[in-house]
């Protein structure tokens, strides 16, 4: 019982930012769930999962998925897709205090915001896996729109830290990695839209890492 109510509350705490989706699963004859079929692309997995979330959205959750109406989701059009990287919580707690370790780690996952015009209404996620590509979920409107309002370049990339729901816009500038902030978070002294180095914002994610007490944030 106690697992369950853990795992709800972490989905709980993952959705407080935007309504977020998974994509449906196919069922064989034994009843047992799988995979959507994989794509040769993550392009051609985002469009599918740009399909099926015109197939969902219905009055009663246009406005949670980021769209001022349910027609409006027919006009939408995919932007361009930003890499995802995870900073993980163990990395955080064994960094050295001196130094600036690259703890970013590659989740072969992207980002594709999902437009209306010049506005972006929420996401499609494509993970990365042996036999191809899918689109795994949708939706997160606030993080979509956050992140792309403090996007600079085609090379820019987000950076996420899963335990601290913190979010980066991240680049590389003269060989350096700098992080943008894009939510507010009365936990630290920065602010949302000014980059930062990247090993400031690390050492300030590593006392929070050290306080954290693993639940949702």
């Amino acid at each position: 019982m106690m697992r369950t109510l853990t795992n709800a509350c972490v989905i709980a705490a993952a959705c407080m930012l935007g309504a977020c989706h998974s994509m449906p699963s196919r069922h064989g004859d034994s009843g047992s769930a799988s995979q959507p079929q994989p794509s040769a692309t993550g392009a051609a997995a985002a469009e599918a999962g740009l399909k099926t979330l015109a197939a969902i959205v219905n009055d009663s959750n246009f406005a949670r998925l980021g769209f001022n109406s349910r027609e409006e989701v027919q006009r939408a059009k995919l932007g361009a897709p930003m890499a995802i990287y995870h900073v993980r919580l163990d990395a955080l707690r064994a960094m050295p205090v001196e130094g600036s370790p690259d703890l970013l780690t590659n989740v072969q996952r992207t980002l594709y915001p999902v437009e209306v015009g010049e506005r972006v209404a929420c996401a499609v996620f494509v993970t990365q896996a042996g036999d191809g590509y899918r689109a795994t979920d949708m939706g997160n409107a606030a993080v979509a729109r956050a992140l792309t309002r403090y996007r600079r370049g085609a090379g820019d990339f987000v950076v996420k830290v899963p335990a601290l729901q913190a979010y980066f816009v991240g680049r590389r500038e003269e060989g350096k990695l700098m992080l943008t902030p894009v939510l507010e978070d009365n936990r630290v002294d920065w602010k949302p839209g000014v980059a930062l180095p990247a090993d400031r914002v690390i050492h300030q994610l590593q006392k929070l890492a050290e306080g954290y007490n693993g639940l949702p944030q």
